[in-house]
Formats: structure tokens, sequence, C-alpha cells
């Protein structure tokens, strides 16, 4: 995916065409070269932002951009793109890194989800995630997607690591194991990333967690087909109380009698 494209969520798709000209906002835009700003972010051009923080940008300032027409925080885009040295000098420069979207994404969910088309890793966007991380970005993100759930979606494993590491919940915010939206289980078995579904039940992610009035993690699988998960989820569900998941269900085509 490029920096020209959708970003693809559970919930739709969102514009999020980074390099393409626009008008401004008003306020502190009057002046600003919006799609020379839009290009210097992606580009990671920090001495061209730099320069306009110099005669008077406020780097929480929101640019207008396809699919953000009230506006994103530059920090966001900055993310989107993993452009570390402009990401770096806005976060040095008082930014606000749990700033948001339109559509509240945060550049820690940014950062966690993307990566580069023909990149052989997202090596640039989980460094994003680190240094976002170590600025204090919010690790959750009540009652909306988390950036847990949004690094599951893509299948971005190292940045899923860093956020269990640093405490993300792996079940959200689920009560009573009911939920508003999914969590970062179910979005990866919408996808059919196996190797998330392994790393979150591995973590303690609870397979019985429901959406209101909708699915489980294993029901979303065998809606959408996904044999190579079903197994792993239905033997999640059914361990014991202090059962391991490691030790019963990791071979879960053999756990699981009458099945495969």
């Amino acid at each position: 995916m490029n920096k020209r494209s959708l970003l693809r969520t559970a919930c739709g798709f969102v514009a999020v065409l980074l390099v393409a000209g626009c008008a401004g906002i008003g306020g502190n835009q009057r002046g600003i070269d919006v799609d020379a700003m839009l290009h210097a972010i992606t580009q990671d051009d920090v001495a061209y932002i730099q320069a306009a923080v110099g005669r008077g940008l406020n780097v929480n300032q929101s640019i207008e951009a396809p699919g953000y027409s009230a506006g994103a925080p530059m920090i966001t885009l900055a993310a989107r793109a993993a452009s570390i040295r402009t990401l770096r000098y806005l976060i040095s420069a008082g930014a606000d890194v749990n700033a948001r979207t339109p559509v509240n994404e945060t550049p820690l969910m940014l950062a966690a989800y993307f990566r580069e088309e023909g990149e052989s890793s997202a090596d640039r966007h989980d460094e994003a995630v680190r240094i976002l991380l170590s600025a204090g970005a919010h690790l959750e993100n009540p009652y909306n997607y988390t950036p847990l759930a949004y690094a599951a979606y893509n299948d971005r494993q190292l940045a899923m690591r860093y956020l269990i590491e640093r405490g993300a919940r792996v079940d959200a915010d689920a009560v009573n194991r009911l939920i508003y939206v999914n969590t970062p289980l179910m979005m990866a078995t919408i996808q059919g990333h196996r190797d998330a579904v392994r790393t979150l039940l591995r973590a303690g992610a609870d397979p019985l967690v429901r959406v209101h009035g909708g699915s489980t993690a294993r029901e979303f699988a065998v809606k959408y087909r996904h044999t190579h998960i079903e197994p792993l989820l239905a033997c999640a569900e059914a361990l014991p109380v202090g059962g391991s998941y490691i030790e019963r269900c990791e071979n879960a085509r053999v756990a699981i009698p009458g099945r495969f």
C-alpha cells in the first residue's frame, strides 16, 4: 500500500492521500503551500517543516487532505508515512503524540497499521511505533479500534510485539466478554492472519469475547472460511480455567475431537 493508497479499516475505506494537492482550511494555514507541506511530510523533508515552524506554523496544525476535509494533524500524516526525521522533530517541538484524525485515528494507530508497498519489512513503520511509544503515545483507544487492533489487522507482527510488551490490552476494552468494536483477535481473524491470531492467543486474548449483537473471533473465522484459523480458536474456547493455550492448542488440528 503506497502513500496514495486508501486506508482499509474494518469499518470502511478512509482516504489518506498525502501528496495530493488540496485547499487549506484557513487560520494558521493562510499563506502555507499545503501541496508542498504534504509533499515534505511524506518525503521526510524535515528542513522544510522546520522552516515552516520557524515562520510561525503550529506543530499541531492540521493539514487538509483528501479524506480529511477537516484536516489531519501533521504528526498523524508523518506517522502514516513513517517519516522518521519529521516525526522526531514534531515530537521534540511539542506536537501532541495522541492527536487524532477526524476518524479518531492516532499517530500510533497509523504507524502500527501501514507498511510501504514493495518493502520486504515494515522497518520504518516499526521504528515509528517505537518512537511514539517512547514519547508517551496511548496504547488504548476506548470504544474504538486500538493500535494493537490496527497492527493485527495488517499482520504487523513486530509492531504487535512492541505494543503487547508495553502493556496493550489484548482484549481492548471488553467487559464481561462483550465489546462494541472488534478486538485485535477478531481483526486478525477477519483477515486470516494465523500467526497474528497465535500471537494474541499466546498473550492471553480471550476467544469468547463477543461484539455486542455480533460474533466471536471463531464465528468470524467460520464466516470468512478461514479453516486454517478456526481450529485454533475452537481449542482456545474449550480450554479449562487455567489451561495453557501453548500446551493444548498450538497444534489444534489434533486438539479438537471430530475436527480434521
